[in-house]
């Protein structure tokens, strides 16, 4: 992948991790997330109530806040490279590259996550069945 230009004016290059590490970050994200109430009234993003609001927070907040998938985010960061230099449990210490540790962590799993998520299709479990009791169409 090309290099990410963080806001900070450093450099990402983020690596797909290898498919047990990858899996892992997404079964820990869906354990994790199973914790947190759904219920969103998303008619369009410009409207967020104020409940929307907290769901989001409360995503956000969950996933931060998780031991668990902070260690996977890291395993699967382990192939990836800050300023030219391999991720590792140190390069985030400095007060210079902390702002960059939630960008590079969302950065890593959006990579680490896209594959497993792209191959469903969502969009056939949302359509509505046809009526058993409608005449079906004639072919002939």
């Amino acid at each position: 992948m090309d290099p990410i230009q963080l806001k900070s004016g450093a450099a990402l290059a983020v690596s797909i991790a290898p498919f047990a590490a990858g899996k892992h970050l997404l079964k820990t994200v869906a354990r994790e997330l199973s914790t947190v109430d759904f219920n969103l009234d998303l008619k369009s993003f410009d409207s967020l109530s104020e409940k929307d609001v907290n769901v989001l927070k409360n995503v956000a907040f969950q996933v931060i806040g998780s031991d668990a998938i902070e260690a996977a985010i890291m395993k699967c960061a382990e192939k990836c490279l800050y300023n030219g230099e391999r991720i590792i449990s140190t390069t985030f210490e400095s007060e210079e590259t902390r702002p960059d540790y939630l960008p590079v962590a969302w950065e890593v799993m959006k990579a680490n996550l896209r594959p497993f998520l792209t191959g469903l299709d969502l969009s056939s479990s949302t359509k509505s069945k046809p009526n058993s009791n409608a005449p079906e169409s004639a072919t002939t």
